[in-house]
């Protein structure tokens, strides 16, 4: 047979082979498709992975496309190494690869055509490619919020799903790189049903106790309250980066595997040896015979093939090696082989109880310092957060299409997710990413409210055939005094109420008038007026800030429903403040006989606070820490920076001994009294007067802070109580969820000297509030927040919380840039509030306990009533009639309130006619006698616009039926019962929701076909019979991507057998392209018209640039013929240049694009 033909039928075959799709399994059969471990030697799991930071050093946007300017990883582009990766994997079936960020792979995703989309589906199917954690980011443990955590994962989950079908679903947590790992971060993987949970950063005393006792492998018990929540984590034995002098990345200077044993460079079995020492080592920290390795780092895999070729030359170097079986693998097989081996042994692992904050790199770097840096950013983010919710519930209500509501929401959906981050929430990027973080969170501010005006009018509107827009908008300058709209002499007020219960909000408006009249659907309200708190005059805005604020109460919101005002000014006399004075005993009180707070009439400082008719000693104050400045050069003289908290003294030091100023001001809805500590720090102290606010008010504003002798500045804000005893014992809680016991100068699980920093160490993140008791007088006082913070108890009676800090120095943990923040040319200034209460720690004879009580008030804060103005000095909205001509005041979205103990986490448009619902118990087990046992609710009738007609249980991502979660075979674990089937409710009156229990539901409005939850939004425009493809072992239709397209190309795709280890590779290399062009190419007798033909067309009215694409490959010079070939060898210039490696990824890019050349 002719040799021509001979190469035409083999490479028909293989066109064959990789045209016609082979009939799918399930999923159990082809998502793990994990090697075997081989019992009597060490099991090294081989993880490869590339840490792509969403945004950190450059932006998201530079990091994804490798644009931008940075010192490190100025090159980096993710849209390459995604592609990179899926490229040498397709070229050997062994390799594995894990992809973890959502947000690059969707990025990605969408700039594939649809046979590179199929060959990922394939990949994912076959186990080669494993989707982790599957969140939009990799986020924050320490400042982010459940809430937002819950959602970055859904959102993330979805676009899984949607792209990728079911084996695309996650099943283990990868969160390598958080600095500190949090509890109630553990349970939400739990509920999300994932199998397993890979950490990164802990203690460096905490884990070398565990590799001394064989502990990085262990059992989470991550709730006080859920009895499931146990989840298997693991730890790498090091970093999370390849092992030293086996980074085969480009970015790596290590040198590459020379596996000719003919090659002067050979180094194979010196390599082997090498990494055999070091797994010797590794093997003692881990009860059963398998080693978790990663083989990547920030940014790796950008040139895969390298990276991939080496670890094959590596992997076969130990495949006849005693001691050592050594393959590719992944966190889900890893997971796997040890519960295997754990079972057959019967050997237990080790439990966690509590978290791992504060998490410390040396003795003297507490990572402490990002529970508080950039505060205006963590505040943004819980700004955008709570408008998301709102966002998502008013499109439901006004049952506006899904698709509709993805146009709006999306860009919301993502830079919220973004937001969560390990770099963006916790505020350790550079200043240029925070900017951008900053500008992605308002553009999508600016689109979801777009048509927030038509969703909020429809909703009001009182001919259900008219369409109204309002035209509404946010104020979000209002911290700053600035509003255009409520300056003018008429405006709109809407305000919705984002909770499941009737609520009264305060509204508070930049104004600048001194009289005006309110009116809502109750008729006119009363209302305050107060001069502003800050003249604000260094902002530079086109508008200027107002002298005034308006203050009225919107009482009794109704559920999920919205009041609307309508505010005039008028001709009428107002309160302002005026001068203190102490002339009666009652001047140096405010509030209530109920509420309120005293002050000193002659040094203008807190003296008292009064809730519910109890008096307590408490005062408060502005301090600071300075931090230190050293050179980073050893642990001795680490600086304070945008990760690390290190103060150079133990005792802070008050701001100033006298208040500059103080004055007061009383009103008929809020009382205030007003601080001027000096240019730096300014506060409010008020109380309202409604009987539901039992609390406190401390609305500060603390910027420009000026250095100390050349030494940073780090500002608390502290309180405290008289004659009151915690015993060295306060609570913070986890991510705004369960709170967690801290005990002053003790860790759980291994011993430090808290005298190295006292102060640092001490410090633990505060998300939404601090709590410190007095067991003995059955007393709890507790501090509120608006944001993450951190905060601590370091005296008896004493609590604090960081507010604001600057640096002078980088710590030297990457930024590389000091942590100093500016606006409007001057030191950032910052405003935000925090919530005194306090109450006994015993459940209250009548009403809520004081526990009861701070949940509420903390869901009041997180979740506040957005409000939405709209000018009404135009001829449309002239008048109140004109108003109420066309809308209504009020709309409720509940037909009745939820019980307080529970709340409408999520109410979320998904598809069409079907909704996302998450009920939640916001109580913990021992928190009220009444509210913290298991309660019920009915959804019949609940919801005012639609009624639930089939509802259907998920797990807490909704992207799992609870029937198919229940159905699956789980890891059960030594020593932990089997976890217990979630029940389904029999219907709709019996959702039963236990303490800090969520469960979530994907509902509709009509009876339809039972589907899977992840079938919405398909991301590609085709027949939906292309999306189907029926399991085995189920009549269930499965969504997957659409078969490949059986043409020619792809047979190129498939045909890449390259040959790294012959010394004649070059030759090789010829004669495989010979093979694959014969296999391309019509054979003709006249191949130079073929040839010419592939040239683009000239324009001839232009300049034509060719463009030649080509790399210069010596036959030696620097290094040898072999060592560039195979890019061995010690010579620093151009060390990894490998031939091989370009050769295979100019085909591999060819074949992508048959425009490229």
């Amino acid at each position: 047979m002719d040799h021509r033909a001979l190469i035409i039928l083999l490479s028909l075959n293989l066109f064959l082979a990789a045209a016609v799709p082979a009939r799918r399994k399930s999923k159990a059969a082809t998502c793990n498709s994990c090697r075997p471990t081989v019992e009597g030697k060490t099991n090294v799991h081989l993880i490869p992975h590339s840490h792509d930071d969403v945004g950190w050093l450059k932006t998201v946007d530079q990091y994804y496309y490798g644009s931008g300017a940075s010192n490190t990883y100025a090159d980096a582009g993710v849209q390459y190494i995604i592609g990179s990766a899926i490229q040498a994997l397709r070229s050997h079936p062994d390799r594995r690869y894990i992809q973890v960020e959502s947000a690059f792979f969707w990025k990605w995703w969408q700039d594939q055509n649809d046979l590179v989309r199929q060959d990922v589906v394939d990949l994912v199917n076959n186990g080669q490619l494993e989707i982790i954690n599957g969140a939009w980011s990799m986020n924050d443990e320490a400042a982010s919020h459940y809430h937002s955590t819950i959602d970055q994962y859904t959102w993330g989950f979805r676009i899984l799903n949607d792209t990728l079908g079911e084996c695309g679903r996650p099943k283990i947590g990868w969160q390598i790189d958080p600095f500190g790992h949090s509890r109630e971060h553990a349970s939400l993987l739990t509920q999300f049903g994932f199998q397993g949970l890979i950490i990164g950063r802990i203690d460096y005393r905490d884990k070398d106790n565990r590799r001394v006792n064989s502990n990085l492998d262990f059992l989470w018990q991550a709730s006080a309250n859920l009895d499931d929540a146990n989840i298997f984590t693991s730890m790498f034995p090091d970093f999370y980066v390849s092992e030293s002098g086996f980074c085969f990345d480009i970015t790596c200077t290590d040198r590459l595997i020379n596996d000719d044993e003919d090659s002067p460079d050979y180094n194979l079995r010196d390599k082997v040896e090498q990494f055999a020492q070091r797994m010797s080592l590794y093997k003692n920290y881990y009860k059963t015979s398998n080693i978790l390795i990663p083989m990547g780092g920030d940014f790796n895999y950008q040139a895969a093939e390298i990276n991939f070729s080496n670890l094959d030359k590596l992997i076969k170097g130990f495949k006849d090696h005693k001691k050592y079986n050594v393959f590719y693998s992944t966190p889900s097989c890893y997971v796997q082989a040890v519960n295997d081996e754990l079972t057959k042994n019967s050997v237990n692992l080790n439990r966690k109880l509590d978290d791992f904050f504060p998490y410390a790199s040396d003795n003297h770097a507490f990572w402490t310092g990002y529970f508080t840096s950039r505060p205006t950013s963590k505040r943004y983010e819980r700004q955008a957060s709570n408008i998301l919710q709102s966002t998502k519930q008013l499109a439901a209500l006004a049952k506006v299409d899904g698709r509709d509501v993805d146009d709006s929401l999306n860009d919301l959906r993502e830079a919220v997710g973004i937001m969560q981050h390990h770099d963006a929430i916790t505020g350790t990027e550079k200043q240029a990413v925070a900017n951008d973080y900053a500008r992605l969170l308002t553009k999508a501010l600016k689109k979801a409210e777009a048509p927030v005006g038509t969703t909020v009018g429809n909703l009001l509107k009182k001919d259900s055939g008219a369409e109204v827009d309002l035209k509404l908008s946010t104020c979000l300058l209002a911290n700053v005094s600035i509003c255009l709209v409520s300056q003018q002499d008429r405006f709109l007020v809407a305000v919705q109420n984002p909770l499941s219960r009737r609520v009264t909000h305060y509204v508070r408006l930049p104004v600048d008038g001194d009289s005006y009249k309110i009116t809502g659907p109750d008729g006119e309200e009363l209302y305050d007026v107060f001069d502003s708190i800050h003249s604000f005059d260094y902002v530079e805005e086109d508008v200027k800030p107002s002298p005034k604020q308006l203050v009225f109460a919107a009482r009794n919101l109704p559920p999920l429903g919205i009041k609307l005002y309508y505010v005039e000014k008028v001709a009428a006399p107002s309160v302002a403040y005026k001068p203190f004075k102490a002339v009666a005993q009652d001047d140096n009180y405010f509030g209530t006989e109920t509420n309120g707070f005293g002050v000193d009439t002659t040094s203008g400082r807190l003296k008292s606070v009064t809730i519910k008719g109890k008096t307590l000693n408490i005062t408060q104050d502005f301090l600071y820490y300075t931090g230190s400045n050293g050179n980073n050069g050893g642990s001795e003289n680490r600086a304070s920076g945008a990760y690390i908290f290190r103060p150079t003294q133990t005792e802070a030091i008050p701001i100033t001994t006298d208040l500059r100023d103080f004055k007061s001001a009383r009103g008929s809805l809020v009382d205030e009294f007003i601080q001027v500590l000096n240019d730096e720090i300014t506060q409010i102290i008020r109380v309202y007067k409604g009987e539901d606010d039992a609390y406190v008010e401390f609305d500060w504003i603390v910027g420009d802070l000026r250095y100390v002798n050349q030494k940073g500045k780090e500002v608390i804000t502290r309180f405290s109580v008289s004659d009151f005893s915690n015993l060295g014992t306060f609570y913070t809680d986890s991510n705004g969820r369960e709170q967690i016991k801290r005990e002053l100068n003790t860790r759980s699980d291994y011993d430090y000297d808290p005298s190295e920093e006292p102060v640092a160490s001490n410090y633990y993140p505060v998300t939404s509030k601090i709590v410190i008791k007095d067991e003995l007088k059955e007393l709890e006082v507790a501090i509120l927040n608006d944001r993450a913070q951190g905060g601590t108890s370091l005296n008896e009676g004493v609590v604090e919380l960081m507010i604001h800090r600057v640096c002078t120095r980088d710590d030297g943990f990457g930024v590389a840039e000091i942590l100093s923040e500016k606006q409007y040319g001057v030191g950032l200034y910052v405003r935000g509030q925090h919530y005194l209460t306090f109450g006994t720690t015993t459940p209250a004879s009548e009403g809520l306990s004081t526990a009861a009580f701070e949940r509420e008030l903390a869901q009041r804060k997180l979740l506040q009533p957005w409000v939405l103005l709209a000018d009404a000095t135009g001829a449309e909205f002239d008048s109140l009639e004109k108003v109420q001509d066309v809308v209504n005041l009020k709309f409720e979205g509940l037909t009745r309130p939820l019980p307080i103990n529970v709340q409408l986490l999520t109410l979320e448009p998904w598809k069409d006619d079907a909704y996302v619902l998450r009920f939640e118990h916001i109580l913990e087990k021992d928190e009220d006698d009444v509210l913290s046992q298991p309660t019920t609710i009915d959804l019949a009738g609940l919801f005012a616009s639609f009624e639930v007609r089939d509802i259907t249980e998920t797990t807490l991502g909704a992207n799992q039926f609870l029937d198919d979660y229940n159905n699956e075979e789980k890891l059960i674990w030594n020593g932990i019962p089997a976890p217990p089937s979630r029940l389904e409710p029999k219907d709709l009156s019996q959702i039963e929701l236990n303490p800090m229990q969520i469960r979530t539901f994907v509902t509709t409005q009509h009876e339809i076909q039972h589907k899977h939850p992840w079938e919405v939004h398909p991301a590609w425009d085709l027949n939906p019979a292309d999306l189907a493809v029926v399991s085995e072992d189920s009549s269930t239709t499965l969504p997957s991507a659409p078969e490949r397209h059986t043409h020619t190309s792809m047979a190129r795709r498939r045909f890449l057998p390259w040959k790294k280890s012959s010394p004649f590779g070059l030759i090789a290399v010829f004669v495989l392209f010979n093979v694959w062009w014969v296999n391309s190419t019509p054979l003709t007798k006249d191949d130079a018209t073929e040839c010419v033909s592939a040239c683009q067309e000239l324009d001839e009215k232009k300049v034509n640039v060719h463009l030649v694409p080509h790399s210069h490959d010596d036959v030696g010079w620097l290094q040898t013929f072999e060592g560039y070939y195979k890019g061995t060898g010690d010579f620093k210039e151009i060390k990894n240049a490998g031939v091989q490696y370009i050769l295979d990824s100019t085909i591999q890019a060819l074949q992508k694009n048959k425009n490229r050349r």
